[in-house]
């Protein structure tokens, strides 16, 4: 099993080192880091360069146009499982051997936040609707369809054919990969939420919602 942590950014430059250097404190798995557009670009410390490579946008494309350069550079450099989290530290580095050490013939491994306070209340709500939609559709139980920090078996995702390059890629993946012979496994993360803004527009990421859901049941 050789496994690659990618990264998505977008001006998190005040964490993005403690990010790396605490991932570095439990594995020593690869990194790739996507900087999408920040402003100025993100940039390391030089310790931070072993086993970590950068791929730079120009501009901002969204975060699942990132995430399909992570998948892209994976499938290219012949790693078989790729591990996804924040680099806003929202999702707990120390929390990265959960997904490294599961078992390698897991296809979707999903991390899941209790939803509960302090994440606000319109999020909460949001995320348990979504996540009962695609459970329903897909007939399998997605505790947590919003939350990027998963690993993903590379052979068993559809990545090139999703068509979303926002948030919504991450729900959109699901529909397009998930089947009733995935093995699919939820793993609880911790709650970190520390009231930065969110990059999420409410109003026009439920819109999407609602249309990849309407084109998913039509096709």
């Amino acid at each position: 099993m050789k496994q690659l942590i990618v990264i998505p950014c977008y001006n998190t430059h005040i964490y993005i080192n403690n990010l790396i250097s605490d991932i570095y404190k439990n594995t020593s798995t690869d990194i790739l880091v996507i900087d999408d557009g920040s402003s100025p670009k993100i940039s390391f410390e030089k310790d931070k360069l072993t086993n970590l490579k950068i791929i730079r946008n120009d501009i901002n494309k969204g975060k699942g146009h990132a995430l399909k350069k992570g998948f892209l550079y994976a499938k290219e450099n012949n790693y078989t499982h790729v591990i996804t989290l924040d680099g806003d530290l929202q999702h707990d580095p120390y929390e990265i051997n959960k997904f490294i050490l599961e078992d390698k013939g897991i296809d979707f491994l999903i991390g899941y936040r209790e939803l509960r306070r302090p994440m606000p209340l319109s999020r909460i709500i949001s995320n348990t609707i979504t996540s009962k939609i695609i459970s329903l559709i897909l007939n399998k139980n997605i505790r947590d369809s919003q939350c990027g920090y998963r690993r993903y078996r590379l052979k068993k995702i559809d990545f090139n054919s999703n068509s979303s390059n926002g948030y919504i890629f991450e729900s959109e993946i699901l529909l397009k990969s998930v089947n009733k012979l995935s093995v699919l496994k939820n793993i609880p993360i911790k709650v970190i939420y520390d009231g930065s803004p969110s990059h999420i527009n409410k109003f026009t990421d439920t819109i999407k919602f609602i249309k990849l859901i309407l084109k998913h049941i039509i096709a």
